[in-house]
């Protein structure tokens, strides 16, 4: 039997830790041939999940197994295949094939650390493949490149020297749940969910809805955020922040509702289906994928966005042409205008978003513009919502994503596509038990 070992912030609430979670759920139970060993890693100060459920007990047992393991080893535990979830400048050979799952990066170009992680100069040992879950991202691998110079003088080129495969995100079903406590006093509400930081670009998501909708009473703002963790300090300095920026906004009718601390996927994705939440706005600079863009998508929300970066990805289904009567693969959401400029130094982050690359400043104008004619047309929008909606219903199912990720992960390791109907299997006797 083949040892597996998953490095990767599963237990986080971030990113990461849900593209860890795919991971696991795409490779769990494809027996006979793989055994799984978890070391959990951290994301940065992200808080772990305390969910329970049959994944999580799941999780905690490859946990443990690794560490018993690890205890009994003489040396370094011998694994036969590692699978490390995360940036590409934090690996470290552990097993002769090693992929890294990365959600790629936002901006234009990749650090030359990442390019370098992929070749046989890697002091670190090579990254035998690479997955990413969206083109932007795989794009911005293929087209770096870095001049080095190596011990001998000599000068070489270096540039991704690995396979790169893209394996998106799934749709998720949930049950329907009612959130009694979210009591909204504006009938129309636009909803925006992400960590808050430079790249999602609040501060200006706020002004600017706070200036197109100054004298509207009956428009809201929802903002599912938090600076770092979901602690009462970090809620209160989240109330500082964005009460900062309304005290400079002036007098508004509009509502700002904030909605901090954790909320569980059932919860987030009935605030999608909220019948107050209309559409789902993001003045975002770049996405390595978009996860919260993708679920307001596949949710039927209409979606103002920045038309630049990964989440263009999932943002097109074919629309019949009122000329020919053909149907053509189109852009369905409300598409601010932007230009492509350096990324700010303040955002420079050291051998992740390098200095010289660049990502996408969305225009005010075209923002305040796109969120007006969603509010004013909001039954054109909500109607191309609902194509994208079943179109992902298909592109993206939940278990055909799962059946790629395994196969992305496992093929040159000897899994063959009839090896996952064991897996399937297995995953239609999961949700069997979810729902008891």
């Amino acid at each position: 039997m083949k040892k597996i070992l998953l490095e990767a912030p599963i237990l986080t609430n971030s990113g990461y830790g849900e593209h860890a979670r795919l991971v696991f759920r795409s490779i769990q139970n494809l027996a006979p041939g793989y055994d799984i060993y978890i070391n959990p890693l951290r994301w940065g100060s992200t808080s772990w999940s305390s969910d329970v459920t049959l994944e999580r007990s799941l999780i905690d047992a490859c946990i443990l197994k690794n560490a018993r393991y690890n205890k009994i080893s003489s040396g370094e535990p011998a694994y036969d295949i590692q699978i490390h979830v995360g940036i590409p400048n934090e690996f470290s050979k552990k097993a002769p094939y090693s992929i890294c799952v990365t959600a790629g990066i936002e901006t234009d170009r990749v650090s030359s650390e990442w390019i370098i992680k992929t070749t046989p100069f890697s002091k670190q040992g090579k990254i035998d493949k690479l997955i990413v879950p969206s083109m932007h991202s795989k794009q911005s691998f293929e087209s770096t490149k870095y001049t080095a110079e190596t011990a001998n003088g000599k000068t070489i080129d270096l540039k991704l020297d690995c396979p790169i495969e893209v394996v998106p995100y799934p749709v998720k079903t949930f049950e329907a749940i009612d959130l009694e406590k979210l009591s909204l006093d504006t009938e129309f509400n636009f909803l925006t969910v992400s960590m808050w930081g430079i790249r999602k670009n609040m501060e200006n998501t706020i002004k600017w809805f706070v200036d197109e909708f100054r004298n509207d009473a009956g428009v809201g703002l929802i903002i599912k955020t938090n600076l770092s963790k979901n602690s009462v300090i970090d809620r209160i300095e989240t109330i500082k922040k964005i009460e900062s920026i309304l005290s400079q906004a002036g007098n508004r009718k509009c509502k700002i509702h904030l909605l901090h601390g954790y909320m569980s996927p059932k919860e987030l994705h009935a605030l999608y289906k909220h019948p107050k939440v209309k559409a789902y706005l993001s003045a975002t600079h770049g996405e390595g994928y978009g996860l919260p863009i993708f679920e307001a998508a596949y949710s039927g929300l209409p979606v103002v966005a920045t038309d630049w970066s990964a989440h263009l990805d999932f943002l097109s289904a074919p629309i019949r042409d009122k000329k020919t009567g053909n149907k053509k693969i189109k852009k369905v959401f409300a598409r601010v205008d932007y230009t492509m400029k350096q990324i700010q130094k303040e955002a420079v982050w050291e051998n992740i978003l390098i200095e010289s690359s660049r990502w996408a400043f969305p225009k005010e104008n075209s923002f305040k513009q796109q969120i007006r004619k969603v509010y004013k047309q909001y039954g054109f929008y909500k109607k191309r919502a609902q194509t994208l909606k079943q179109h992902l219903l298909v592109t993206h199912d939940e278990q055909k994503v799962y059946d790629q990720m395994a196969m992305a992960l496992l093929s040159e390791c000897g899994l063959k596509q009839e090896s996952l109907k064991v897996h399937n299997e297995w995953s239609e006797q999961t949700s069997r038990i979810e729902k008891l």
